[in-house]
């Protein structure tokens, strides 16, 4: 290690070279050929990977590393721990960065001083960055990239054809609602939402915090009071009644992504969604859709209002007993800032990763007006995931929508699940 470390500082450190997230040229005739071994959260025919496999051969021709890419797909999140503990040998690895912080983190390096030789945190979106130090008590365990923004897409055209402008992007609960009403009696032919099960989360999750913040969101699943916090059921009347008034298309809850596709075949308006949501409608349904964004909407009496967002990212770690961590370092920074981070922008239609990287997606453009106002950044679901009985709690939100069992039988559930 000491002999690769010396190597790297008489190049003066490869990270420092590495301009707009490409290596320089130069070093690749001065490194010997060695491998990082990468475990990736891709399949190898999605768009992202076909980035990482040129970033990887940048890499390898520039330095003579090479990266053994191993391509698991969203599997890696159970794959990982025990890998691991049985010894695998993997110098970096990617998933969601929440949980790469809170449930990967005694594998990772902290990568404070590394990134410091690099100036990285400037590149890295404050709101991310602030998380991530909070989930690792200051630590930097993992580098943010394809980062998201979640709230309600809608297509622009339908909803001008429906009579709204934006003087009618509700701010809050009752104004969504009519809204909801005016889309549902105009004569557009499409519903005013739709959702798929598999982010029934996401609605429910929103609308408790918006009564009790994310916090409050927390020690309700740790304590296990969902029947002695009132905000609670009101939530989950909330979130049924979109469903019994047909705000809600006849098929929702329907299975990923035949829900969201309505709105790429104009038969729904609106859905709550991360920013990846808008490509992939596109993309399934082969549409072009002018889109639209606004935050969820506040409550009466509520905690948060519009200002608090749910955002995130997926995130490269280092594994902590890698003997390569400045290579891999350098390599997930390629691929984090500059011509990557824009390449994977311009292939999912994603939020760049990289701060200096202003130019967002036409798809998504409208969603980074709200990035300044954004004061509190909510976890996936404000937290919902967190839950040990996360399964069950998803079934019981299917059952609530398909208007299976009411909001007092959906909190009591929750109540004896833990």
């Amino acid at each position: 290690m000491k002999k690769w470390k010396s190597i790297l500082v008489g190049l003066s450190c490869l990270s420092i070279l590495l301009a707009a997230g490409e290596i320089p040229a130069s070093a690749s005739d001065e490194i010997p050929e060695q491998s990082i071994i990468y475990w990736s959260m891709w399949e190898e025919d999605e768009p992202q990977a076909e980035v990482i496999r040129e970033a990887a051969d940048a890499y390898q021709e520039s330095t003579g590393i090479s990266v053994e890419i191993q391509w698991k797909g969203r599997e890696i999140r159970s794959l990982i721990g025990p890998a691991l503990d049985a010894g695998e040998e993997i110098d970096l690895f990617d998933d969601d960065y929440q949980r790469m912080v809170q449930e990967h983190g005694i594998y990772l390096t902290d990568l404070k001083k590394i990134a410091a030789s690099v100036d990285y945190e400037k590149h890295v979106m404050p709101i991310l960055l602030e998380q991530i130090e909070r989930w690792g008590k200051d630590k930097l365990l993992t580098m943010p990239y394809q980062p998201y923004i979640t709230g309600v897409w809608y297509n622009k055209d339908l909803w001008e054809k429906a009579g709204l402008t934006d003087e009618d992007i509700p701010e809050t609960w009752q104004k969504f609602l009519r809204v909801c009403r005016k889309l549902k009696i105009s004569d557009i032919g499409a519903s005013p939402m739709v959702c798929d099960s598999a982010y029934l989360d996401l609605l429910f999750g929103y609308q408790l915090a918006r009564y009790v913040g994310q916090d409050q969101v927390a020690r309700i699943i740790k304590n296990d009071t969902w029947d002695q916090v009132p905000e609670a059921l009101q939530a989950a009347e909330d979130i049924r009644t979109l469903f019994w008034t047909g705000y809600m298309s006849e098929i929702s809850p329907a299975e990923y992504p035949e829900g969201q596709n309505q709105i790429g075949n104009e038969e729904a308006v609106m859905f709550l969604q991360g920013s990846w949501g808008p490509n992939e409608v596109m993309e399934n349904t082969r549409c072009d859709i002018r889109w639209g964004f606004f935050p969820w909407p506040s409550v009466n009496d509520g905690v948060d209002g519009t200002e608090g967002l749910m955002a995130g990212a997926q995130g490269f770690g280092i594994t902590d007993r890698s003997e390569k961590k400045q290579e891999a370092f350098d390599f997930a920074y390629s691929i984090c800032t500059g011509e990557n981070d824009m390449k994977i922008t311009d292939a999912v239609q994603s939020v760049p990763a990289d701060a200096e990287n202003a130019q967002w997606p036409e798809a998504i453009a409208e969603a980074s007006d709200y990035l300044d106002k954004m004061k509190k950044t909510y976890m996936w679901a404000a937290g919902l995931e967190t839950a040990d009985y996360k399964d069950g709690l998803q079934r019981e939100l299917v059952k609530l929508t398909k208007l299976e069992e009411t909001p007092e039988e959906f909190i009591e559930n929750l109540s004896n699940m833990k």
